[in-house]
């Protein structure tokens, strides 16, 4: 590994733990001002709402500008919603800076997601994105727990300073050891018409990769206020969520093994652990049955994030990169957002079961998406995956 892809990976760690430390806690900390279920739900897909506005901006300058600064002032942006959460004092203004979190997180994905694209040859993407997912899953993995126990023996204070020293210190990665070595050809996109074309052949993987998201929404703007409704208290609901973080990590550091299977047989076997995963939170609401479900959800989400990546991007032209990077961030963030909404409606139409009952539904409907998928171009060749 050389010493470019070793310092991202290192901002991608760093600045991952200072998400993960505090983004799981943001439902528990609302519930703090009063929040209902649907008060959670509406959070979680506002910050997901603005993170899926914003990657094709994102997208359009990742293929005119120089993506090491552009990484750079993601970096910033999601320094700054951190830290103003310190500010709030209701509900409203929980949600208004996780509006301002959201386009931070909308600029950061697809900018990271391009510049290790950039850093692999075709035939290393699925492995270099194993290495990638590994880089942040780890942050996220070790994140919740530090989070947890920041909580538990400071507040939510110290935790929100904490997660922005972190990502902090990735920003200063970032510009003393990526920018000055980076070294980006711009080339103004030229084939629009083909990118078009790219994101049509591929809808049904998009609204399988929906589907998931969605799922994964669920998890991050729901469960832990679930988990917090039945005593289970913020050590452990850290301790859920690492375990969460190293499924999803095992998986994707495995992510070279996924190309002895054909890309619909892995993707099918993912959809089905997101369906059984959410099924034990629904009929199991204890630490052990959650424990049990999230680590389901998390190896699922690890493996479909390098498979569906080096998917997707192989599809469009150099020069459309960005453009890829963006469709595939905006699809993770409308299921980031449409998951938790349809959820909080649920739990207060009927009840909490009810909630990850209809989540289980939607592993089962990436299921029916996947099935419609056929013929890809690879290679410049069509390659039948069914």
């Amino acid at each position: 590994m050389n010493q470019e892809r070793l310092h991202f990976y290192m901002a991608i760690f760093v600045s991952s733990l200072g998400l993960g430390a505090y983004s799981y806690f943001v439902p528990v900390f609302a519930q703090t001002f009063g929040a209902t279920f649907f008060d959670l739900g509406v959070i979680g897909s506002a910050n997901s709402l603005a993170y899926a506005l914003t990657p094709m901006v994102a997208g359009y300058l990742i293929d005119r500008f120089n993506r090491s600064w552009i990484f750079a002032s993601a970096l910033l942006i999601n320094a700054v919603a951190t830290i103003i959460l310190v500010l709030s004092r209701s509900v409203s203004d929980i949600l208004v800076l996780r509006l301002l979190a959201g386009l931070g997180l909308g600029f950061f994905w697809p900018v990271a997601d391009a510049l290790v694209t950039d850093l692999a040859t075709p035939e290393r993407r699925v492995a270099e994105m194993g290495w990638y997912s590994v880089a942040w899953g780890l942050g996220y993995l070790i994140g919740p727990s530090m989070g947890g126990l920041v909580v538990q023996r400071f507040g939510y204070f110290q935790l929100f300073v904490l997660s922005t020293a972190l990502i902090v210190l990735a920003l200063l990665i970032d510009i003393v050891w990526i920018v000055p070595k980076y070294r980006q050809r711009i080339e103004l996109p030229r084939n629009l018409g083909r990118g078009i074309s790219s994101t049509r052949r591929l809808l049904p993987w998009y609204m399988m990769l929906l589907c998931c998201t969605m799922v994964v929404g669920v998890i991050g703007g729901i469960f832990p206020g679930y988990a917090n409704s039945v005593g289970i208290g913020p050590e452990l609901i850290g301790l859920l969520f690492t375990a969460y973080g190293i499924s999803r990590t095992l998986f994707s550091a495995m992510s070279e093994r996924y190309s002895n299977f054909r890309e619909k047989t892995a993707l099918g076997f993912t959809s089905i652990l997101m369906a059984f995963g959410s099924l034990l939170i629904a009929i199991f609401p204890n630490f052990y049955g959650f424990l049990a479900g999230v680590i389901m959800i998390g190896g699922a989400f690890g493996a479909i994030f390098p498979i569906s990546i080096s998917l997707i991007s192989r599809h469009f032209p150099p020069d459309r990169m960005g453009a890829a990077m963006g469709s595939f961030e905006t699809t993770l963030g409308i299921g980031f957002a449409v998951g938790p909404l349809l959820a909080g409606l649920v739990a207060v139409l009927s009840n909490l079961t009810m909630t990850f009952l209809v989540t289980a539904l939607f592993g089962i409907m990436a299921l029916v998406f996947l099935s419609s998928g056929s013929t890809y171009l690879q290679n410049g060749s069509e390659k039948n995956i069914h």
